[in-house]
């Protein structure tokens, strides 16, 4: 990666020989996020309630473009997000989180009348997979729930058998959390014809894509995709997105009086907010958290995401070359093509090696006492994955790491 210095952009653990390798949990904090927040304490203090109605724009301080709170969901979908999916100006939204998309969407009546199913695999996340089980409930959308294959992953061609005129809508994960697994724009391109050909939506949870790798979201023929800021784009929490196709008429439910037409008017019947996106809006929204949301963006559009996603199989390259050499079995993908951001190894007691490492100041994660997790990215370097393995090897070859206590105040890792 010429001319990027990681040290210039983000701010690092207090250790410094700190090495970082969770960004798909939590990215690290880029450097310009303190001022941010300066700048939303400074603007509550100096305009109180009119800085719904306009502040500096400290998102883009170069343009003429007048922001305010209110407007800020879509100025930062038009500048940041749709730049980041591929997407034209008009179609994405800030969000507070997935789980509450996938709810809103769930709620809309359009979606139910295109049929009676919703096609989802069950390596989808739970913000996804369990809110298709919950509405089943309230709508008359039954989950059509696909086995995955013997690797954990989409059983593709199970999953497009299961699309057909009944089909409302198909949800898959553009990468699987599991497995770091990417789902090749060959097969949801075939995913979108099939869905489109039964009149269903395709809607993608992008998260571990997006941020991680160019995504065109007009070229996979997304009706929706909807991913967070919190990981690769290292926006924190609060901070999600959604992309919704130019077109497509949408009337949640559960959309709250931000997304209606005429919200200071306080009539006593709802009307739906001419643009589409915005009725994806619930209460009064959290600003906070807008501050910061896209710091972590603005590197990566700066940089170049053909660019991060080459430093990205660079380094995931290298640490599959030094699993091999550990004999560690891998449970992620070797292809380039079907490869995230994200490289998973078998480890007997994973939670043990990873207090180990963090221990020495290297930050991994594990799950269910079976892997470990690491995703080296923009602030890495090839040293940062020499490093690590030598120390997985060191606590392999003399056991050490079995002796490592697990503390822990909480489920994360």
């Amino acid at each position: 990666m010429q001319d990027f210095s990681p040290a210039d952009h983000f701010r690092f653990p207090d250790e410094p020989d700190a090495v970082e390798l969770r960004a798909f949990t939590h990215g690290l904090q880029p450097a310009t996020v303190p001022r941010m927040m300066e700048h939303f304490a400074e603007d509550w203090r100096r305009f109180g309630v009119d800085a719904w109605n306009e502040v500096p724009n400290h998102w883009r301080p170069d343009s003429n473009d007048e922001v305010g709170w209110w407007t800020l969901p879509t100025y930062l979908g038009d500048e940041f997000i749709a730049p980041l999916l591929g997407a034209p100006e008009g179609t994405c939204i800030h969000q507070p989180h997935v789980h509450w998309t996938v709810q809103c969407l769930l709620s809309a009546p359009e979606v139910a009348g295109r049929g009676d199913r919703v096609v989802v695999s069950d390596t989808a996340f739970p913000s996804v997979l369990h809110s298709v089980q919950q509405w089943a409930a309230l709508q008359d959308l039954a989950p059509a729930i696909v086995p995955s294959d013997d690797r954990n992953q989409v059983d593709r061609r199970a999953f497009l058998d299961r699309i057909d005129a009944n089909t409302a809508m198909v949800a898959l994960s553009h990468v699987g959390f599991t497995t770091g697994a990417r789902l090749p724009d060959a097969f949801l391109r075939e995913v979108a014809e099939t869905a489109h050909a039964h009149d269903a939506l395709l809607a993608l949870d992008g998260y571990h894509a997006a941020g991680s790798m160019p995504v065109d979201v007009q070229a996979l023929g997304c009706d929706l995709y909807m991913g967070g800021l919190l990981k690769e784009a290292c926006g924190s929490s609060g901070n999600a997105f959604l992309y919704v196709r130019d077109g497509l008429e949408l009337t949640p439910r559960l959309t709250g009086w931000f997304g209606d037409a005429a919200p200071f008017d306080f009539r006593p019947d709802p009307e739906p907010h001419p643009d589409v996106r915005r009725r994806f809006l619930g209460g009064t929204t959290a600003v906070a958290s807008m501050y910061h949301a896209v710091e972590g963006v603005r590197l990566l559009l700066n940089y170049g995401l053909d660019a991060v996603r080459a430093h990205s199989l660079d380094l995931t390259g290298r640490a599959i070359e030094r699993a091999d050499t550990a004999d560690l079995p891998l449970r992620s993908p070797r292809d380039p093509d079907v490869r995230s951001a994200m490289v998973l190894l078998e480890v007997a007691e994973a939670e043990k090696l990873t207090a180990y490492l963090k221990n020495h100041h290297i930050y991994i994660d594990s799950r269910q006492d079976e892997v470990v997790r690491m995703a080296p990215f923009l602030w890495n370097t090839t040293e940062d994955v020499h490093r690590t393995f030598d120390q997985i090897e060191t606590a392999l070859s003399s056991g050490a790491y079995k002796n490592a206590s697990v503390h822990s105040t909480g489920p994360v890792t």
